[in-house]
């Protein structure tokens, strides 16, 4: 997930790591605060792949300034990071759905609708996942378990209509 915010804020220009993380949160920060110990090592990854440039600069006070940037075929890395399978655990799910949502104007238009139709498949999956939860005859659920439960149904609700929307 990291990776594929760090690629959306390097598609302008290059970035220091403090400026990237300060990208990332003023885009993101509605759903994510990545630390630079969450960073760094993605970037890393990135270098190692090839899928990032990097550049040092030196101040005239001899200070050295790592710039990352994108390397030409970028574009190919974040399509295949874009579409690895989201996850099965459910809160990790929804991070990583909005992440995809939130940088996916870098998708041509014929991805962006694949993708857009598999993630509807996924939430209606939960949601039917989720109902038949609540409605288990051997399943007891305290006042709490089932008002959480309402609660991410509704939720699931809620994404599925922003993605039809988007799908418009």
């Amino acid at each position: 997930m990291i990776e594929l915010l760090i690629l959306y804020s390097l598609k302008d220009r290059e970035r220091t790591l403090y400026s990237l993380r300060s990208n990332i949160i003023e885009k993101f920060g509605y759903f994510t605060k990545p630390s630079v110990g969450t960073i760094h090592p993605a970037l890393k990854r990135l270098l190692e792949n090839k899928v990032i440039t990097i550049r040092n600069d030196f101040s005239q006070g001899g200070k050295k300034s790592t710039y990352y940037g994108l390397s030409l075929h970028w574009q190919k890395k974040f399509n295949d990071l874009f579409f690895t399978p989201l996850s099965e655990n459910p809160t990790i799910f929804f991070t990583e759905l909005q992440s995809r949502i939130a940088v996916m104007s870098l998708l041509d238009s014929e991805l962006k609708s694949t993708f857009l139709k598999d993630a509807l498949i996924k939430l209606e999956s939960y949601s039917l996942d989720l109902k038949n939860a609540l409605e288990d005859e051997y399943i007891t659920y305290d006042k709490y378990q089932e008002e959480l439960l309402k609660k991410n149904i509704n939720d699931i609700e809620n994404f599925k209509q922003l993605i039809e929307k988007l799908s418009d």
